[in-house]
């Protein structure tokens, strides 16, 4: 008898086609998260084509309590998180695992670009083949208990090869466009979404790379450390937001080379493995999901990492996550300080 493994099914192309992937070897069934006003028909009707069971979940309460208020509490806290990290850990692999259980599955699965990696008796997110595509960046606090239980059916397959199986499926999503922003902010408008939940956000004023006043800005929520584009301030030289300073409410300006670091702290900080980490090691690290890993030197200090880098990063931004790699293993994260 086939073991049974419940995949997650957004309606996307990715998920869709990972579902096909599993019926080879296993009993699949799907299931839709309603988190945010999402829609289920075209999970649905990609079910139904598949010939799977599916169902779907009203998991607006968790995904509130969980994602959206720390969201919004950091954008309030002049950071900027990244949502689909926790949403990850406390959605698709812990409140999945739970509905798992409650229909008898082994396994939970989902269209994630990663592959899952065995090392001294451990699993571990390991990135994608084909790189451009890797999503391991947003698994960093995945836990042993949930990485178990875990399948990626496409971390060794091309998105092209993905949109291919679609079409011969006949899949209705083949050619549905990926989604590019988080997915409770469609329009990627997020100091919209935050005034619209608490009203106006007081302005207040840039501080240029010397200290003068250059005007008015329209709140923190606006800016993150390393934008330039969109201030709107006249300036003979290229300048960067370098740092939100919260309590004066003041946007810092700075000129190239100041939005970047080679020393960042990481808080909260969650090793995937259950095993003790050295105190200090070699590694890779990241800092934004779009960026690649870059050398650097770590040391852990209590639930703090420091991570000294051979090269100074570009738009060190508190709130993002610092990530950390072995190759292509991915190590933990935590939240940059």
């Amino acid at each position: 008898m086939k073991k049974k493994v419940l995949i997650g099914m957004s309606g996307g192309v990715d998920s869709s086609v990972a579902a096909h992937l599993l019926m080879r070897d296993y009993d699949v069934v799907g299931t839709t998260l309603l988190l945010c006003g999402n829609d289920d028909s075209d999970a649905r009707e990609v079910a139904k084509k598949l010939g799977i069971k599916h169902f779907s979940h009203d998991a607006r309460e968790e995904f509130e309590t969980h994602i959206i208020k720390n969201f919004t509490s950091e954008y309030l806290s002049a950071r900027t998180p990244n949502p689909c990290i926790l949403c990850n850990y406390h959605i698709k692999f812990s409140l999945m695992l739970r509905l798992a259980d409650e229909i008898g599955a082994d396994y939970i699965a989902t269209g994630h670009y990663a592959r899952l990696g065995e090392f001294e008796g451990e699993l571990f997110p390991e990135r994608a083949l084909f790189d451009e595509k890797d999503q391991t960046y947003a698994l960093c606090r995945l836990k042993q208990w949930q990485l178990r239980r875990a399948l990626f059916p496409l971390g060794d397959i091309p998105k092209t090869e993905v949109r291919e199986i679609a079409r011969s499926l006949g899949l209705s999503v083949a050619e549905k466009s990926d989604s590019q922003d988080i997915c409770f902010i469609p329009d990627g408008d997020y100091a919209k979404y935050i005034e619209d939940r608490f009203g106006p956000q007081p302005r207040g004023r840039f501080r240029g790379p010397h200290g003068e006043d250059l005007g008015e800005h329209k709140g923190l929520i606006h800016y993150t450390v390393g934008q330039r584009r969109g201030l709107g301030i006249p300036y003979s030289e290229r300048i960067f937001v370098s740092r939100l300073d919260r309590e004066k409410n003041e946007v810092i300006l700075g000129l190239e080379g100041s939005q970047s670091k080679s020393k960042v702290i990481a808080r909260d900080f969650s090793f995937i493995s259950e095993k003790q980490m050295p105190e200090s090691f070699a590694a890779s690290a990241k800092i934004r999901y779009n960026q690649k890993a870059s050398p650097a030197t770590v040391t852990r200090d209590g639930d703090r990492v420091i991570a000294e880098f051979s090269k100074p990063q570009r738009g060190v931004s508190p709130g993002q996550s610092l990530v950390l790699y072995d190759g292509d293993r991915v190590i933990g994260g935590g939240l940059i300080e």
